[in-house]
């Protein structure tokens, strides 16, 4: 009975979640020219393709990645970073780089970071590289430099920083967490054309020092727990929340000791596996910073041959649309057209099924045309991009190395509406979270008056016994607030 209540309830008066500890994403273009996507990975030898609180903002067809925005520094400035879970860094532009982009997004648009203008920052030196970073890839003036490539052909550099971010609590409150960073000086490609500042990466590495969570969780001791909510354009990122134990749901082991690994074995298309080897599917990772899905030669060609010979309308070839590339398979149609395409599954090694349905590997190019988003990868081994961790707030338990896709409305966490699978936590940006030091102490509680003397008892004819019993009562309804 309690049901349609709430339901109703829901409609009329939604009810509003504490987002203190959720970072709101957004979605951002890879290049504003509006090229297809992007593969963030630090580069291997493979083919180049081209808030406040807890909110991640962006899109897939015109920006490419996911975004939030940091607090850091004395005084605080803010800057817009890329969230991917390929790699490990945290950077953004200096104020004497030598070539940054403009990085024109709606907070602060072509924010510098200032080691001189922040009274808490601190370049890190060559002879003290943080935990975990052998060695300084370059030593200028005794400052401790980096350099990466990115697979989709960009490239990055500069010196690092140890300053402090401010992170907002799931009690409203703000963590000071001090971290180092890159300070870049140099930027190339997508880093430079790109709307955001730069970017902040999650994965497990430590080749440049721990990661911006691995200083919260040791600052903080938190769990080491993280959760992302992608929707079309918008999202959620929690760190360091607890896992219920009343949470349901599957996990899928993971491996590896940089990028998370899982052990896919499968793709079906109608409960039908495609009939590609297991072992062609070795080394898949989750990776928010490549927009799409990239799938193994055999594989992707079941998947695209579906898409392109299988539409709920009949004629396929009755609503082709013109996309961006050659490798671009693309129909007009209407949202819920969309949705009667054919449901897909992932299929993992302990037996777990994660449905991948049409709103997962397509995507909306632009407004009425729907293009398939999953790509040849060219040889073994695949990617589970933004793209296809959508409408799932994705936990990665990294306590028990295990990462699991719970069904979730990423938008309504984004909005406040609906709440995270994880308890607690802190979100990326506390600029507007309360200072501790600041927040004035609870007014001392008063001092109730002394009870007042019980009178005698009247003459009555019960027995005596009752009136200690009566008296103990009240005088405990006095004592206890």
């Amino acid at each position: 009975m309690l049901m349609p209540a709430q339901v109703i309830l829901s409609v009329s008066s939604p009810a509003y979640f504490n987002t203190s500890s959720l970072t709101r994403l957004k979605f951002h273009a890879a290049d504003p020219s509006g090229a297809r996507g992007r593969r963030l990975a630090p580069h291997k030898a493979r083919r180049q393709l081209s808030s406040d609180g807890w909110r991640l903002q962006g899109n897939l067809h015109t920006l490419g990645y996911f975004s939030a925005e940091v607090c850091v520094g004395s005084p605080q400035r803010k800057f817009d970073l890329i969230v991917d879970t390929g790699s490990a860094l945290t950077a953004f532009p200096c104020e004497e780089c030598s070539h940054c982009g403009a990085h024109k997004h709606a907070s602060v648009p072509g924010m510098r970071f200032s080691v001189k203008g922040s009274a808490s920052a601190k370049s890190v030196t060559c002879s003290s590289p943080p935990v975990g970073m052998h060695s300084c890839r370059s030593c200028d003036a005794g400052q401790c430099g980096y350099a990466v490539s990115y697979t989709e052909g960009s490239s990055i550099r500069g010196h690092l920083v140890y300053d402090n971010f401010w992170f907002a609590s799931s009690t409203g409150l703000r963590a000071g967490v001090h971290a180092s960073f890159g300070c870049q000086t140099y930027e190339s490609g997508l880093f430079y054309s790109q709307v955001a500042d730069g970017i902040t990466g999650f994965s497990q590495a430590n080749s440049y020092g721990p990661t911006l969570f691995d200083y919260l969780k040791m600052h903080t001791k938190c769990p080491d727990v993280f959760s992302m909510c992608l929707s079309e354009e918008v999202g959620a990122l929690v760190l360091g929340g607890s896992v219920p134990t009343t949470l349901k749901t599957d996990w899928i082991p993971y491996t590896g000791s940089s990028s998370y690994i899982v052990d896919m074995i499968d793709l079906t298309i109608a409960g039908k596996s495609v009939g590609a080897p297991s072992s062609s599917y070795s080394s898949t990772i989750i990776d928010s910073g490549t927009t799409f899905m990239y799938l193994p030669p055999a594989a992707y060609r079941a998947v695209r041959d579906h898409w392109r010979n299988t539409c709920p309308w009949g004629s396929c070839a009755s609503r082709t649309a013109k996309g961006e590339y050659p490798d671009d398979y693309c129909y007009t149609m209407n949202h819920n057209e969309l949705e009667r395409f054919t449901w897909h599954h992932l299929v993992f090694r302990n037996g777990v099924r994660v449905p991948f349905g049409p709103m997962k590997y397509a995507y909306e190019l632009r407004t009425g045309v729907w293009c398939l988003g999953v790509f040849d990868n060219d040889h073994n081994g695949a990617v589970i991009g933004g793209a296809n961790m959508r409408n799932s707030e994705v936990i990665f338990d990294r306590e028990n190395r295990r990462v699991s896709f719970v069904q979730a409305n990423c938008k309504g966490m984004y909005d406040g509406t609906a709440p995270s699978a994880l308890t607690g936590g802190y979100g990326l940006s506390g600029c507007t979270a309360l200072d501790p030091q600041k927040v004035p102490p609870p007014p001392p509680h008063a001092t109730p008056p002394p009870p007042s003397p019980l009178p005698p008892p009247k003459s009555t004819s019960a027995p005596p016994s009752l009136y200690p019993i009566s008296s103990n009562y009240t005088k405990k309804q006095l004592i206890l607030p």
